[in-house]
């Protein structure tokens, strides 16, 4: 499930990767998950699918710290999964631009693993036209 749901996560944030339906199902369920924990409303949940990180609270935050720990692609701590990233960006747009991404987000900083993972969501809305 981790694979499949970190393969969603990164083509909700990216917005341009195919996913199935069984993705797609695994991506809503560790969504709505996340919601429940971090009472991020649908509203904010909607804004972030759509690239939008501006006015983002704590809750929302956090639900991307969640979000992206159940998917593998951060740690407890906010961490990048540099190396888990990388695999997955490099099996969809090859390993030079996997690469070229994951450098540029790896220094997500922050107070806590919230503010990290906000962080790095922040840096590849910012960096995702290089992937194509």
């Amino acid at each position: 499930m981790k694979t499949i749901a970190a393969i969603v996560s990164f083509a909700l944030i990216v917005g341009c990767m195919a996913v199935t339906e069984e993705q797609k199902e695994a991506a809503r369920q560790l969504a709505g998950k996340c919601m429940q924990q971090t009472g991020t409303s649908e509203e904010s949940v909607q804004r972030l699918r759509n690239g939008d990180t501006s006015g983002a609270d704590d809750n929302t935050k956090c639900f991307v710290q969640c979000f992206f720990q159940g998917a593998g692609v951060v740690d407890g701590e906010g961490n990048m999964q540099e190396a888990f990233v990388t695999e997955k960006l490099a099996s969809e747009y090859g390993q030079a631009k996997a690469e070229e991404v994951v450098q540029r987000c790896r220094n997500n900083s922050g107070a806590n693993a919230c503010e990290r993972s906000f962080s790095l969501l922040q840096c590849y809305i910012a960096n995702r036209a290089s992937l194509m």
